[in-house]
């Protein structure tokens, strides 16, 4: 008898170990749409910038073998110059901490802890956060990923960057002199 109950005493702290909840607790993740869904800012709940992507796509127009490379690079300077309108235009306005806050808002739809002030607040801070780190998000942009589609004979490029890219661009700068 004695050992059945040792042997069930066992059994249930095993299970509550393995069972458990091991979510670490920290800053979610979310991410917020401009420019027609081309162009996402991650950040955390703690209202500090993660990450920016962008993507441009671009027409393959003849059949020279340079053709698909041309396309890619007018793809990547689209994305890139999506990034550069974003910091002059959207950054600054009001749409940036409405988006932001909507973003908020819908991830946490599922918590029932959504509270516009304090999401405002949030999107205020990553406003600000993207503002003091605008020079080193831009000199951190990197190409992502590109894809040619032969159906549409048409190339997507996807820049991004981010504050770990910033610093591996800060870097590579300080290893080239400049």
């Amino acid at each position: 008898m004695k050992s059945l109950v040792i042997a069930l005493l066992v059994v249930s702290l095993s299970a509550c170990s393995t069972f458990g909840d091991k979510r670490v607790e920290g800053p979610e993740s979310v991410t917020a749409e401009f420019m027609g869904g081309d162009l996402k800012v991650k950040f955390n709940k703690d209202g500090q910038f993660e990450s920016l992507q962008s993507a441009g796509t671009a027409r393959v127009t003849s059949s020279l073998p340079s053709a698909t490379e041309e396309a890619f690079i007018v793809a990547t300077m689209r994305a890139k110059q999506q990034v550069v309108e974003f910091m002059k235009n959207e950054l600054e306005g009001d749409k940036f901490t409405n988006t932001a806050t909507d973003s908020l808002q819908k991830s946490q739809a599922f918590s029932g802890s959504a509270n516009t002030e304090v999401n405002s607040n949030i999107a205020y801070q990553v406003q600000e956060s993207i503002r003091s780190k605008s020079k080193a998000i831009l000199q951190g942009v990197y190409v992502e990923s590109k894809k040619f589609d032969t159906a549409t004979n048409t190339v997507r490029v996807v820049v991004k960057t981010g504050t770990k890219d910033i610093e591996t661009a800060k870097q590579i700068r300080s290893l080239m002199g400049n």
